[in-house]
């Protein structure tokens, strides 16, 4: 036989073992990116429960808020009407 007649065998990888490489790699990166798709519809679900908390805590404030300046006004009626009768029961002209 003669070297000349023999085709040289190809070297490296076979076109069979890069496309199957090449599925693994998009399927990777495939999975990689329903990943972070995942993570961000996570984050912005915490974030919007975060938000509403928020917003309810608020609410709530502003209800304690304005109990507390009902209480406080109620109160500072009262100590000035208690004021006003200690003034007119005070004996005038006394030092």
């Amino acid at each position: 036989m003669n070297c000349d007649d023999e085709k040289p065998r190809p070297r490296g990888p076979s076109t069979y073992a890069l496309s199957f490489s090449g599925i693994i790699a998009v399927a990777g990166l495939l999975a990689s990116g329903v990943a972070t798709y995942n993570a961000v519809q996570n984050d912005i679900a915490s974030l919007k429960r975060g938000e509403m908390y928020q917003e309810r805590t608020n609410e709530r404030l502003s209800e304690e808020l304005k109990s507390t300046r009902v209480e406080q006004r109620e109160s500072m009626q009262l100590l000035n009407s208690k004021m006003d009768r200690l003034i007119e029961q005070w004996p005038h002209g006394r030092r």
